[in-house]
Formats: C-alpha cells, sequence, structure tokens
C-alpha cells in the first residue's frame, strides 16, 4: 500500500486533526468577517445619510471580491501552495478589515469590502481542497460538513457580538474585532499550517523530499527515501489543461451547472424570502425571525451531513438532498400563506439547501488531480458567487413584473433538479473513466 492510501484509510493523527482544526477557524473567520457589514449596514446608513441602492451596492461589494477571488487567486494553490496562497490570503482579509475600521466615505469603504472579499474568497476554495486532502476517506465527508457549518457560525457569532458592541462603541468596532481575529490566525497559521501532502508530491517545490517527510514524521509514518517519479504526460499537464479536457471537462460542466443551480436557488432563499414573509404576514418582525430560522436550518444542514456521510457516500446524500430540497421548495411555495407552517419549512429549506453545499464540497475536491484541485474547486467556487449577485437581482426583476411569489418558489425548484441530475450525470462519468491517481504510489522507506 503506498503512503497516501495508507494516510488516508487509517485513522487521522493529531497531526492532521491540528490541520483540519486551523482551517475550522479560518472559514469561521471568514463568516464573522464577511457578515460584519449587513449588521453595520443600519448604523452606517443613517451616519452617512445612505440611499438604498448604494446601500445594497455596498453589501454586495464582498461578493464582487469573493467571487474575482475564488476564480483569480485559488488556481494560484495549484503553482505556490495550498499553506503560502492561505497566507497570502489572510494578508489581505487583514489589510481589507483594518482599512475599512480607518474608512470616512462610501467609496472607500466599498473598496475595502471588494479587498476582503478578495481575500475570503482565495482562502475558502483553498481551504476546502487542503481538509479535503488531509481527512481521512472514512471522515472526510463528515469533515467537510463540519467545515462548511462554520461559515454560517462564523456569521452568527458575527451578529451575536454586533449586538452589544455596535450601540456602545460604534460600527467600527466589529470591523476591529474581525481585524484582530484574522491576525491572530495569520499568526497561528504562519506558525502552525501544514502544506498539503498532495501538493508536494505533485508540484515538487523546493526541499519537497526534506518538508514531505518532515509531514510524515508529525503524521507517524516513516519517511521516504527519495521522490517517486510523475509520469512524463502528467508533469507536462498543467492545472487548465487538466480541467477543461476530456473526460474532466464534462465533469467540470457537471460541477459548474450543478453548483450554480444551487447557489441560484439558495441565495433567493436567504435574500427573499424574510421579505417574501413579512409581506405576506404583514408582520416586518415576523420576516426576520424566518431568516434566523432559515440560517438555523443551515447550521443543522452541515452537521445532518457531516454525520450521515459517516455511513453513506457523499455524492450519495448530494443527490438525495438536492432532490429533497426542490420538493421543499415546491412545498413552501403552495403553503408560504400558512405563516406557521411555512416557518417550520423555511428550516427545512435552510437544512437541504447548506447541506447541499456541503456536498458539492465534499464531493468536488475527488473530480481533480492534485495538480488541478484548487484551480478546479475555485472556478466552481467563483461561478457559484457570481451566480450568488445574479439571482437576488433576477428576483426582484420577476417580482417587479407582477409574479406571484409562490411561483417563484416553484420556478427555483427546476433547478436544484438540474442540479440532482448534474451530480447523477458526473457520478456516471467518474465509474466508466476514474480520475487518474496523481502522483505515482509512494513506496514506504525500506529500514
Amino acid at each position: 500500500m503506498d503512503v497516501l492510501s495508507e494516510i488516508r484509510q487509517s485513522r487521522m493523527s493529531r497531526f492532521q486533526v491540528v490541520a483540519v482544526t486551523i482551517a475550522l477557524a479560518l472559514i469561521l473567520i471568514d463568516g464573522f468577517d464577511v457578515a460584519v457589514m449587513a449588521y453595520a449596514a443600519p448604523v452606517l446608513s443613517r451616519e452617512w445619510d445612505i440611499d438604498p441602492v448604494t446601500l445594497g451596492f455596498l453589501l454586495s461589494a464582498s461578493l464582487f471580491g469573493m467571487a474575482a477571488g475564488s476564480i483569480f487567486l485559488t488556481p494560484l494553490a495549484d503553482r505556490i501552495g495550498r499553506r503560502k496562497l492561505t497566507i497570502i490570503s489572510l494578508v489581505i482579509i487583514s489589510a481589507g478589515m483594518v482599512l475599512s475600521v480607518t474608512s470616512t466615505g462610501v467609496a472607500q469603504l466599498m473598496a475595502f469590502r471588494v479587498l476582503t472579499g478578495l481575500g475570503v474568497g482565495g482562502m475558502m476554495a483553498n481551504l476546502n481542497v487542503l481538509v479535503a486532502e488531509y481527512a481521512s476517506d472514512k471522515r472526510r465527508g463528515s469533515i467537510i460538513g463540519i467545515y462548511t457549518a462554520g461559515y454560517p457560525i462564523g456569521a452568527t457569532v458575527g451578529g451575536l457580538a454586533a449586538g452589544p458592541l455596535i450601540p456602545q462603541f460604534g460600527w467600527q468596532s466589529v470591523f476591529a474585532i474581525g481585524a484582530a481575529l484574522t491576525v491572530l490566525m495569520l499568526v497561528v497559521s504562519w506558525r502552525f499550517l501544514p502544506e498539503s501532502l498532495d501538493y508536494l508530491l505533485t508540484r515538487r517545490p523546493a526541499r519537497a523530499l526534506e518538508r514531505i517527510n518532515a509531514i510524515l514524521t508529525g503524521i507517524g509514518k516513516s519517511p521516504v527515501d527519495s521522490l517517486p517519479p510523475v509520469e512524463t504526460a502528467v508533469a507536462e499537464q498543467g492545472a487548465v489543461r487538466e480541467v477543461l479536457t476530456r473526460p474532466v471537462r464534462f465533469r467540470t460542466l457537471m460541477l459548474w451547472t450543478g453548483y450554480a443551480c444551487l447557489v441560484a436557488a439558495y441565495y433567493f432563499a436567504n435574500t427573499w424570502t424574510p421579505k417574501i414573509m413579512a409581506t405576506a404576514s404583514g408582520d416586518d418582525s415576523l420576516g426576520v425571525t424566518t431568516g434566523v430560522i432559515a440560517n438555523a436550518g443551515g447550521i443543522i444542514g452541515c452537521f445532518i451531513f457531516s454525520a450521515l456521510a459517516v455511513k453513506l457516500r457523499s455524492q450519495l446524500l448530494l443527490v438525495v438532498t438536492l432532490v429533497g430540497a426542490a420538493l421543499a421548495y415546491v412545498v413552501f411555495g403552495l403553503v408560504f400563506s400558512f405563516i406557521g407552517l411555512a416557518m417550520v419549512l423555511a428550516l427545512f429549506l435552510g437544512i437541504l439547501t447548506t447541506a447541499g453545499i456541503a456536498g458539492f464540497y465534499a464531493t468536488s475536491p475527488g473530480v481533480y488531480t492534485a495538480r488541478a484541485r484548487a484551480t478546479g474547486v475555485g472556478w466552481m467556487i467563483g461561478l457559484g458567487r457570481l451566480v450568488s449577485i445574479v439571482a437576488p437581482i433576477l428576483v426582484g426583476y420577476l417580482i417587479s413584473g407582477g409574479l406571484a411569489p409562490q411561483s417563484i418558489f416553484f420556478l427555483f425548484a427546476v433547478p436544484l433538479a438540474a442540479a440532482a441530475l448534474s451530480i447523477v450525470a458526473l457520478n456516471a462519468s467518474m465509474k466508466r473513466t476514474p480520475s487518474p491517481v496523481v502522483p505515482q504510489p509512494v513506496p514506504a522507506a525500506t529500514h
């Protein structure tokens, strides 16, 4: 058995647990840093006399940055390494958060929010890959589920912190807390976050053998005497070429299609359900409560996915989740005027859609080799971020055009069903032609 297979089929070592825990802490901070803008918005809009349209662009600024970071920064991890890109991203986020505290106008703050989002976008998909590579085969789906929950948990913590801080210390206080936490995690990551073993074996950077053996020792495995050979065809194939070459090209298309369809439905529900419920009930506070319930469902959904992934394949769970989400949207559209029942269903909307995102995070790294993994996953998430910007705007136009709210829920059940079909097609493709294994097996040292 080669070393990579032995590591992934063995119980996770303390070294692996530390790496995954750092990644989880980082995603919590990301959730906090992105969400604080929403909590500061009411005070800011009054202090700076910001009109609703401008406020909307200010709230979306970090999403633009996150999309750009996922598309343009994350692929660098396949060239310079997962650890190095994480450090760079943390520096960018720290700068964006510190500068946000000093902002004196809308244009400044918008620019600094784009900068913060750029770092978050570059780091999120990269950390997803790192977690997948350090998790054992048995625990990978479960760990990715917990990892996915980190983002909404961080956003929730941001809300809990903003409540007492902003009235007493001003809107800058939550940005200052986020900046301090980010800088702290920059120091922790610099000291303790390891490089990906898959990356070191594939890309062969300077001192690769020394670094590989240091990681193997930390995991409790025997060091290797030399680096294994890499097939010439594999060595010459770049990340972009792998992602866009058959049969991986078809799998990439299925991932992009499925994830974009899911994210469209997810962001429609997250942004518009509170408003729709408030209008239907005539009670603004009920709309807010519905939004909180849906977000709580998202956290629960990640942990449910994590628990089930111990026994079931992530791909199977993902298909079931997406079909269930499509049905939940249809039922919600049918009963949303029955307020009590609709609020219960809002919990299930959150559970199913966020569990679906966890499923894509767990499934996507296995589609690519280590040489192209960050590029493939980063582009998938980047495309989803672009859709996350467009979907709520599209819904606004549909409602303005007179489309009934329940019909919009029916409408978004269609992309969820399409996402399920995309994963079925992806699984069929991978069964026909399994992905190549890169790097070649690493023989254990003979001592």
